[in-house]
């Protein structure tokens, strides 16, 4: 992974945090675990890919989402 200078990483933070709060004035609910990836992700600790696959491993382990699936 590409190394970051401490004002990559603060505008990459600042980007995450603009994005969660039009998220929450558009009524979108993000959970902290998503909000806790995406900031990792900012400070460079692991890749969008890994975001993805953390989001998308929480999603189908929830019981609503496997529901909302079935046919």
């Amino acid at each position: 992974m590409k190394n970051l200078t401490d004002s990559d990483k603060e505008h990459r933070l600042q980007a995450v945090q603009d994005a969660l709060a039009s998220a929450a004035r558009e009524g979108q609910r993000i959970s902290p675990e998503a909000a806790a990836d995406l900031e990792a992700c900012a400070r460079g600790e692991i890749t969008g890919d890994e975001v993805r696959r953390r989001i998308m491993a929480r999603l189908q382990a929830d019981p609503r989402y496997k529901a909302a699936t079935r046919s």
